[in-house]
């Protein structure tokens, strides 16, 4: 704790005084800040705490730090703060929570701010978008909350911009999937995060201003279950025209690649509507109007496919090649 503290106070004094370096070598001084944390386990105690301070203290000086120094050290904090400690959710425990995701949730915004990136950018959410498939509600809340503040925070960052590579098209599945998330809370801010990363990507093509209103998503008051399945498919209908070849194959590869894993049955479905969202096609899952009739026309349809019956002609070329 004395190492850290140290380390935050010549900072904060380098930085009074308006220098950009350090007087020591801080890449070294990273693998000791990782070191530490790597002693805190299940969850992100005190130490650890102090320590995603001190990096982020040390990540406004130059020079930045490697990538693979601040790949592990975001992907262990990431583990420490959003899964947490099993049971930590319960109320005594909220106080420290909720101290340890803005400690994160700053740390992060530090290192953007150190690498502005868009590759950077798509890395970071990536890792937070593996723990919004959690079994665990809180977990899942967690991820998806950080995610609308990292691309928030990065579209306000003057040197940032959208990444034009196939990486958009994956980590726009992995956001999306949240939107058949069964928690309202958790698909209202996937809602959000999406809406986000659309005037992002319209800005970025000229077709947008930064400041105007937010996506309306579509509202069935009749059939309000529907609602999740609408928004999944306005993601295909939304995106399909802005994205490019590259980026739509990336696309369709990850929305299959989440029908065919044997996870969650919400994520799978997520997946479906966004594949035959994508191929413009998704209005033949939502035929008929009871739930239940739907739920089980999609649940035999996903063992179809998992199975590589019914598969859609455009999809043929993503199944592996088998010999005859």
């Amino acid at each position: 704790m004395n190492f850290l503290r140290a380390v935050s106070g010549v900072c904060k004094a380098r930085k009074a005084k308006g220098l950009t370096t350090l007087p020591f070598d801080k890449e070294a001084v990273g693998e000791e800040i990782k070191a530490i944390m790597e002693e805190d386990f299940f969850c992100a105690g005190p130490l650890s705490l102090q320590a995603m301070d001190t990096l982020g203290d040390i990540s406004r000086f130059q020079p930045p730090l490697s990538k693979g120094l601040r790949a592990a050290i975001a992907g262990w904090a990431l583990q420490l703060v959003v899964n947490g400690t099993p049971g930590g959710d319960s109320p005594p425990g909220q106080g420290a929570c909720e101290a340890a995701e803005e400690g994160l949730r700053k740390m992060l915004q530090e290192l953007l701010r150190e690498d502005p990136s868009a590759s950077h950018l798509v890395g970071l959410l990536e890792r937070v978008a593996y723990w919004m498939q959690s079994g665990r509600v809180a977990v899942r809340a967690r991820a998806i909350s950080l995610s609308s503040s990292l691309l928030c925070f990065a579209s306000g960052l003057p040197s940032f911009q959208m990444p034009d590579d196939a990486a958009l098209g994956h980590l726009l599945v992995q956001l999306a999937v949240s939107l058949a998330d069964p928690e309202a809370g958790i698909r209202a801010q996937a809602r959000e995060t999406l809406g986000q990363l659309y005037r992002m990507l319209l800005c970025h093509q000229g077709l947008q201003k930064k400041n105007t209103r937010e996506a309306r998503w579509r509202r069935d008051p009749g059939q309000p279950w529907k609602e999740g399945y609408l928004h999944l498919v306005q993601v295909g209908e939304m995106f399909r025209e802005h994205l490019t070849l590259e980026q739509t194959q990336a696309f369709l590869e990850a929305a299959w690649d989440h029908v065919v894993r044997l996870g969650q049955e919400w994520v799978r479905e997520g997946g479906l509507f966004l594949l035959y969202s994508l191929l413009g096609r998704a209005q033949e899952l939502l035929e008929e109007e009871e739930e239940d009739d739907v739920k089980q026309n999609l649940s035999a349809l996903l063992y179809q496919l998992w199975r590589g019956r019914e598969v859609p002609p455009e999809v043929q070329a993503l199944l592996p090649k088998t010999d005859e």
